[in-house]
This record gives structure tokens, C-alpha cells and sequence, in this order.
């Protein structure tokens, strides 16, 4: 669950890369626009690790655009759980593979 809040840092590579504070501002803008851009977000095997209310995630996803581009990328996912709640996040990324993706899709539009 999202704390009221959560500081969300997302990918600049993404369409909706960018700061979001606030749980409306990431449940309400960030979510469905990512959803209707990403028709699949599959993730692969990853790299689990927690010390104490942070917690790092790394792997390999397999994303299709909604034109049915796909591509491997390379992830990390770091945030912070208090009280059973999200309260910061930060993703990294293989940003040459994403911009790959994306300039894919946009030129199939």
C-alpha cells in the first residue's frame, strides 16, 4: 500500500518518467498511463534483498509495447516499507534498451 506520502521517481526514458508525490498523483497519473502503454511487463527470475525497511529488487523484464514491440530490460526497484507502507521509490534501468523499445513504438503509430 502506498503512503499518503510516497515520493515515486520513475524513469525519465519512460513517457511518464518523472516525479510523483503524493498516492493520488501515482495511483491517479502515473498507473493508468504506464497500463496503456505497456500492453504485457512480465518479469523474469530477480534478485530479492531486504535490510530493514529497504528493499532492492533487480532482474530482467520482458516488456511489449501496445504495438507488440518487445524487449529485455534490465531493472532495479529500491523502496522503502514503513508501517506497511511505500513510502519512497526509485527505479533504474538499462535506458538504451528502453528508449529502443519506445522509439519502436512510436514509429509504428
Amino acid at each position: 500500500m502506498l503512503a499518503d506520502d510516497v515520493d515515486w521517481q520513475v524513469l525519465e526514458s519512460f513517457p511518464t518518467g518523472g516525479r510523483y508525490k503524493g498516492r493520488s498523483a501515482v495511483s491517479d497519473r502515473f498507473f493508468p498511463a504506464v497500463k496503456g502503454h505497456f500492453s504485457e511487463y512480465v518479469t523474469l527470475p530477480e534478485i530479492f534483498l531486504t535490510e530493514g525497511p529497504n528493499v532492492a529488487t533487480f532482474g530482467v523484464y520482458r516488456v511489449r509495447s501496445a504495438a507488440g514491440k518487445a524487449g529485455d530490460i534490465s531493472f532495479a526497484h529500491f523502496w522503502t516499507v514503513r508501517d506497511g507502507r511505500i513510502t519512497a521509490f526509485r527505479q533504474v534501468a538499462d535506458t538504451a534498451a528502453l528508449r529502443t523499445l519506445l522509439a519502436a513504438e512510436d514509429t509504428s503509430s
